[in-house]
């Protein structure tokens, strides 16, 4: 099963209107300072399910949710609610295209306060972090976190995490949503009107690629290092 939507127009977010219900277990699973997203998701329980549900708010202005909830509604906010609520919160009017969606679970109200709302239901890759963050023509490389931004870290691996991942069937199933950097030697092994572009070789440290590079500098047309993720 896979499903999606994302709603940012007036006629698409009409005030008391239901946008997204569930039954299933949601919780925060990120939240990114560029351009303010907020995630939260399902994850796939035993066997009951085998499918992601991911649920983005971006930009955000003003969160009110609880750890986690069972059971979830998703409505735009009434006239009234949303008046209620933006006197709360500074810096924020309706005139600025600024939203309040209701979240509801077992006879609980919170709120978010964003400009738009999507979700997106499927099979999501064990090497991807979201359905909302992937690989563009503009940055071409593994997303090493849920949403796009700065990554802080909280992800990454430690050596033994690697020692672990390199030791361990290959083969298992697992979730690949942390990493490590590695250091990869590029070498441009053609000549100046004909480049080959070859990689070189894969270091753990900066170190041993400066040094692997400077033994290869000599040998090629050019050489360098890129700074890679490897997902674990």
């Amino acid at each position: 099963m896979t499903s999606s939507a994302w709603l940012s127009k007036d006629h698409e977010l009409v005030p008391g209107t239901e946008v997204f219900r569930s039954e299933r277990r949601f919780a925060m699973e990120a939240y990114s300072a560029s351009h303010s997203q907020l995630l939260l998701r399902s994850d796939p329980v035993d066997d009951e399910h085998d499918t992601t549900i991911d649920l983005l708010f971006k930009p955000v202005r003003a969160v009110k949710i609880p750890a986690g909830c069972t059971g979830l509604a998703v409505r735009c906010a009434t006239v009234d609610e949303t008046a209620q609520i933006m006197t709360t919160v500074p810096r924020v009017r309706p005139d600025l295209g600024h939203r309040v969606f209701m979240l509801e679970s077992q006879g609980q109200s919170d709120y978010v306060v964003s400009m738009a709302f999507g979700w997106h239901e499927g099979i999501l890759p064990s090497v991807q972090g979201s359905f909302f963050h992937t690989a563009d023509a503009y940055l071409p490389r593994w997303p090493t976190g849920p949403l796009f931004g700065l990554n802080a870290g909280f992800n990454a691996a430690s050596v033994q995490d690697l020692i672990h991942a390199l030791n361990s069937d290959a083969d298992q199933p697992a979730r690949r949503d942390r990493f490590r950097y590695v250091f990869v030697v590029i070498a441009d092994v053609g000549t100046e009107t004909r480049p080959k572009i070859s990689g070189a070789g894969v270091f753990l440290t900066r170190a041993d690629a400066e040094e692997a590079r400077s033994l290869l500098a000599v040998k090629v047309t050019s050489c360098w290092i890129e700074t890679l993720p490897i997902a674990m």
